[in-house]
């Protein structure tokens, strides 16, 4: 699956990945407005802030193994008290286990949670160095390319090829920092350091002129061409976007202030599928021989770890 770029495209800059989003936002516990057992809808008191760290399991250490694992079983908690079939094909109501859910994902799906954590645990705040997968508090959807098979990665844009997690305050709050500094402050450390791959590399304020993925109003990136990681956020956890439903795939009635949209973008109209092959992933959109999207990681920034399994999977 070879991805084209035209010279209009290249011209028009990055294109922000297709959202299907319409209005919405969420609450730091995962609440779900949809109907309850009664069929009522569940009373929310928009007055209190959500506590987004509640519940959050801190692994033992923050390595990322640990942390996979550790939101792998958040995302089964959660798929359980949602049942119902996903757009990935996973239902919490069929699941006997971490490691059930992890098999039953398609490659690509697979591909986006690796490449995506791996990006994330190489990312450091910077006031305590930890990484920025060690903030997340619980993981909501696995998405590979849209119409993904066992043998097709699917789409290499669209909605899919992304994950959403809920995060805790002090990484809302370096990401809002990020975005407000540009990335650089105290002379130039990063409040957000990317993977090191050299000398500031960092996340800073996005420039995609598409603007933030509805339903949220911030978005951050980092400044190192492809691949190049991609966050969507709310700017206040106690604005009124926030305290609405997402509106998201698989996550429309979803309220969670604390939400994040990742995804990492391969080329120069940011598809984001990680098994795609690429060609326009060089400074200026420049063509160049065709790679795929774990490739082209693999090259900028090391293993990602393709074969790990779920501890849930040992012996199985």
């Amino acid at each position: 699956m070879l991805v084209v770029v035209s010279a209009a495209l290249a011209v028009a800059g990055w294109a922000c990945g297709g959202s299907d989003a319409s209005s919405a936002p969420v609450d730091g516990k995962g609440v779900d407005a949809g109907t309850n057992e009664t069929g009522m809808l569940p009373e929310v008191d928009a007055a209190v802030t959500p506590d987004a760290t509640t519940d959050a399991t801190v692994p033992p250490v923050d390595t990322l193994p640990a942390n996979r694992d550790r939101l792998l079983g958040t995302y089964l908690a959660y798929l359980k008290a949602t049942p119902g079939k996903q757009s990935n094909g996973l239902d919490g109501s069929k699941l006997t286990g971490v490691c059930d859910l992890w098999r039953t994902l398609v490659p690509s799906a697979q591909s986006v949670y690796l490449t995506l954590t791996a990006r994330l645990q190489g990312s450091k705040v910077a006031v305590d160095s930890s990484s920025m997968l060690s903030h997340t508090t619980k993981l909501y959807r696995v998405a590979g390319g849209d119409g993904a098979t066992s043998t097709d990665p699917g789409q290499c844009g669209g909605d899919g090829n992304r994950i959403f997690v809920s995060i805790d305050e002090p990484l809302h709050h370096a990401l809002v920092v990020a975005n407000t500094t540009k990335g650089m402050v105290d002379g130039g450390a990063p409040d957000l350091a990317d993977v090191p791959i050299g000398a500031g590399s960092f996340w800073r304020d996005s420039h995609d002129l598409a603007g933030p993925h509805a339903p949220f109003d911030l978005s951050d990136e980092t400044e190192n061409a492809a691949p190049r990681g991609q966050v969507q956020f709310f700017a206040s956890t106690t604005s009124a976007a926030a305290m609405k439903p997402l509106g998201r795939t698989d996550l429309t009635t979803l309220v969670d202030p604390y939400a994040l949209e990742v995804d990492q973008d391969y080329d120069c109209v940011h598809a984001s599928n990680p098994l795609c092959d690429y060609i326009t992933y060089g400074p200026l959109c420049t063509p160049g021989l065709p790679l795929t999207g774990t490739e082209l990681f693999t090259a900028k920034y090391g293993s990602f770890d393709p074969t790990w399994q779920p501890v849930d999977c040992a012996g199985k």
